[in-house]
């Protein structure tokens, strides 16, 4: 599938007829596909599968992703990014999660688990509470809150499972503050980062935002020097030209922000102890930036 067909399937997300003729479209393109693992095809045929038996079989990918990574070693929740993201802005345009689109078993992931929110979160519930004692989730590694239910699903969630430290990153801003307008109690294991790239960006919303007692702080992207992301320095503190690429990232962000500090790029060596900032709440108050990359 090209980014293209992808885009469709976002623009369709709420028309699940619409879903299965563009799944039915993708397997035709190439059907002898089908049967050949890792494929667009084999993805969509068992996606599809999965839809028109009305969710209640087995989901074709795990909803919760528990292996980790050296980047991210925690457990993990998306959704289809552009689809589930009500605060979207300029975002749209260098969003990381399109280029993951490239694999078909990612896209094909988020898809699954935007139409279980829409049409069987329970399925998600009973996976985020079977999550092992004591672990760290990031809510929304692609994706976003699609609406005020779906927050409330979640923080819901969070405060059935005190044991775990849930953090992330939204843009969805207005969904946050009419929930907190209801006097909803946040759970106490969930922090929030505000994201750049919301349409709500410097303006009253976001301040109102960022006083949230769930937020943690934001969490910005900025221009750098080309050759730190052409060398990788954004990926990790062991890189070469990581230190000046972290000094660039930190002196651009203190030009706005009293309290700054860089992203490493890899959270599994963020901070001393497996500590990683963006979930801390000792960074409070204190602005991330990231090169835009």
């Amino acid at each position: 599938m090209k980014r293209k067909d992808c885009l469709k399937i976002v623009r369709a997300i709420d028309n699940r007829e619409k879903i299965k003729s563009l799944l039915r479209a993708c397997i035709a393109e190439n059907p002898e596909r089908v049967e050949k693992r890792g494929t667009w095809q084999y993805y969509a045929e068992k996606l599809l599968i999965f839809i028109e038996n009305d969710f209640e079989t087995e989901t074709p990918f795990s909803i919760i992703a528990a292996k980790g990574n050296k980047k991210l070693p925690f457990y993990a929740f998306s959704s289809l990014a552009l689809a589930d993201c009500p605060g979207k802005g300029k975002c749209a345009g260098f969003c990381y999660s399109l280029t993951g689109w490239r694999y078909p078993a990612a896209f094909f992931r988020q898809l699954q688990n935007s139409l279980l929110l829409r049409h069987c979160p329970a399925a998600i519930a009973a996976d985020f509470l079977a999550i092992p004692k004591n672990r760290t989730l990031r809510l929304f590694v692609d994706g976003d809150f699609k609406d005020v239910k779906t927050l409330r699903f979640f923080m819901d969630l969070c405060k059935q499972r005190p044991d775990l430290t849930v953090y992330g990153y939204s843009k969805s801003w207005k969904e946050f503050l009419q929930l907190d307008a209801t006097g909803y109690e946040w759970p106490k294991n969930y922090d929030i980062n505000a994201s750049s790239g919301s349409k709500y960006e410097k303006t009253g919303l976001e301040r109102a935002f960022l006083a949230l007692p769930v937020v943690r702080g934001g969490f910005y992207a900025v221009n750098v020097e080309k050759r730190w992301i052409k060398d990788r320095s954004y990926q990790d503190k062991t890189m070469p030209g990581s230190k000046e690429y972290r000094k660039e990232v930190f002196m651009k962000l203190k030009t706005e922000h009293a309290r700054a500090f860089a992203c490493p790029g890899n959270c599994g060596n963020c901070l001393p102890g497996g500590r990683h900032a963006c979930g801390s709440k000792d960074f409070k108050g204190v602005t991330i930036g990231i090169g835009i990359h």
